[in-house]
C-alpha cells in the first residue's frame, strides 16, 4: 500500500461537492493502485489537506464515467486531448477546513513538502512528510 498526495483545484471542479458523495471518481495521474491512501489537497483558497481516501478500484475509462463527474466540473471539461484513466475513491475521514489546519501549506512546508504541489506526489518517496502527515491525521 502506497501513499499518495494529490491536488485538487477547487476554482475548476467541485471538490466539496464531489467528495460528499459515497464514492468518488478521480484521474488518475499517477501509478496508484487498490487499497492505496490519497491525501486530498485543496488548492486556494483552502491550501490543505482535505480528505483521505482510499482507492477501492482503478483503470475506468473517462468515457465510461463522465456522467458520474460532469455535474461537479464548475466549468465544461477540456475535450481535446487523450482520454484520462480514472480510479474510484472512497473517502475515509473529511478534515475540518481552516485556518488553523495541520496539515495547510505552511505545515506541510515546514515537514518536508518541496516545491509547489502541480501534481499527484507519492509520499514513501519523502518519508518525512509522510510521517508528519500520518503522525496529525
Amino acid at each position: 500500500m502506497a501513499h499518495w498526495l494529490y491536488p485538487a483545484n477547487t476554482k475548476f471542479y467541485d471538490v466539496l461537492g464531489a467528495f460528499a458523495e459515497d464514492e468518488t471518481y478521480w484521474p488518475m495521474n499517477s501509478k496508484v493502485a487498490t487499497g492505496d491512501v490519497i491525501y486530498v489537497y485543496l488548492a486556494v483558497p483552502h491550501k490543505q489537506i482535505g480528505f483521505v481516501c482510499e482507492v477501492l478500484e482503478i483503470g475506468f475509462e473517462e468515457a465510461a464515467i463522465i456522467d458520474k463527474v460532469r455535474p461537479f466540473f464548475k466549468a465544461p471539461p477540456d475535450a481535446k486531448g487523450k482520454q484520462k484513466s480514472f480510479m474510484k475513491l472512497q473517502t475515509t475521514k473529511a478534515l475540518e477546513l481552516g485556518f488553523s489546519a495541520k496539515v495547510d501549506y505552511a505545515h506541510l512546508k515546514e515537514n518536508g513538502l518541496n516545491g509547489m504541489l502541480m501534481g499527484p506526489r507519492k509520499l514513501e518517496n519523502n518519508p518525512e512528510l509522510l510521517a508528519y502527515i500520518k503522525g496529525v491525521l
